[in-house]
C-alpha cells in the first residue's frame, strides 16, 4: 500500500530511491541541520549507506517517511515527514519533519503533521502518537503545540543516549476534541 497525501498546499508521498537527489540538497543546508546534527551535513555516502533504506523501511505500509511537494505532480520538493514507530516506544508512532529553510514560517510544518496526525487517529487506530526535538528548537515545539501536543518531559534520546531531547504527545481524545 502507498499512502499519499493531499493538503491545501501540498502532495506528500512516500519516500523513493529516486529522492536521493533532494534529500542530499535538504541536509546540505546547515541551519536545517541545525537541531539534528549541529549543522553538520547527511552525505550522499550517508544515504547510500544505510541512511535511505532506513527510510523506506515502511514504504509499502501506511505510515513511514513521505517526500512533500508543492503539488501531486510532484512540483517543487519542500521537505520531509514522517509517521514512524516511536523512538521512545515502538508500540506508537512518532510525528517528525525536516523541510527546506525558504519553506520555514509558512505553515507547511504544521500542515503536513495536522495531516498525518488526522491518517494515525482515524485510518491507523493509533491512540497516541508523539515528536521530540531539541530544547531549543523554539520553531519545532511551536509545530508540537500547534497540533494540540502536550509537554511530555525531557529525556535522553534512546538511539543518542547523550542527546537530550523534549518529547511532546497528543491522545485521540485529546486530538479529536480539538
Amino acid at each position: 500500500m502507498h499512502q499519499t497525501f493531499e493538503t491545501a498546499r501540498m502532495w506528500l508521498r512516500p519516500v523513493a530511491e529516486a529522492d536521493i537527489d533532494a534529500l542530499v540538497s535538504l541536509d546540505a543546508d546547515p541551519e536545517v541541520m541545525r537541531y539534528i546534527s549541529g549543522g553538520a551535513p547527511n552525505l550522499r555516502s550517508d544515504y547510500e549507506q544505510g541512511l535511505l533504506a532506513r527510510m523506506l523501511v515502511h514504504a509499502d505500509q501506511a505510515f513511514g517517511y513521505f517526500s512533500a511537494f508543492t503539488d501531486a505532480g510532484e512540483g517543487t520538493y519542500l521537505g520531509w515527514f514522517h509517521l514512524r514507530p516511536s523512538v521512545f516506544d515502538s508500540s506508537m508512532l512518532e510525528l517528525g519533519y525536516r523541510l527546506r529553510r525558504e519553506t520555514w514560517g509558512r505553515g507547511l510544518a504544521t500542515e503536513g503533521s495536522l495531516a498525518l496526525l488526522d491518517h494515525a487517529f482515524e485510518a491507523l487506530g493509533q491512540t497516541v502518537v508523539d515528536a521530540c526535538a531539541m530544547p531549543d528548537n523554539a520553531a519545532s515545539i511551536a509545530v508540537m503545540r500547534k497540533c494540540g501536543m502536550t509537554y511530555a518531559g525531557m529525556f535522553n534520546h534512546p538511539r543518542l543516549e547523550t542527546l537530550q531531547v523534549v518529547r511532546y504527545w497528543v491522545r485521540s481524545t485529546e486530538y479529536a476534541a480539538k
